[in-house]
Order: structure tokens, then C-alpha cells, then sequence
């Protein structure tokens, strides 16, 4: 049995999540931003939409879904932080 490619996702109340991402290291670099999302949303709350996550790694965002894990040095068991969108705000 092969390795399984993992990241470890901290969310929004201190919990640790174990993502699995994929088998081989070739889908590993070719793994998106917005197919992370859709694997951490399976794991969330239905109330919890993929459009509202936030995910963080070292200092930086993760923008753009079509941009790969690879661009951001995320790597097999990086540790990503979680947020959520939430509406409101004041509106000008």
C-alpha cells in the first residue's frame, strides 16, 4: 500500500484535522487550491459552505483556487489554519 499525502488543518475552535489528500506524489503537485477546499468542506458541517473557508498557511492566504499547494511550499504534512467568512460588517 502506498503512502497517502496528508495536510493537518487547525480550525475554528483549536481542533486538528487529518486531511487526506491523495496516493501518489504526482497528484500531490498537481493538487489545487479548490480541490482542498472540497476534501476539508466534506468534513465540515453542511451549514459550513467551501466559498466560506479560509485557509492560511505560514503567512500567506491561499488565493487563488486554481493556484497549486506546491506554489505555497505546502508540502506533505504542513500545517494549514482555518477561517471562516462570515457576513456582516459595516456597509458604506
Amino acid at each position: 500500500m502506498g503512502k497517502i499525502y496528508q495536510v493537518v488543518v487547525h480550525g475554528l475552535r483549536g481542533q486538528k484535522m487529518m486531511v487526506d489528500l491523495c496516493n501518489t506524489e504526482e497528484q500531490f503537485k498537481s493538487m489545487t487550491v479548490k480541490q482542498l477546499k472540497e476534501k476539508l468542506a466534506q468534513k465540515l458541517p453542511e451549514t459550513a459552505g467551501e466559498e466560506a473557508l479560509r485557509l492560511i498557511f505560514t503567512d500567506k492566504m491561499l488565493d487563488g483556487d486554481d493556484t497549486l499547494l506546491s506554489e505555497y511550499g505546502i508540502q506533505h504534512m504542513s500545517v494549514l489554519h482555518m477561517v471562516m467568512k462570515v457576513p456582516g460588517g459595516l456597509k458604506a
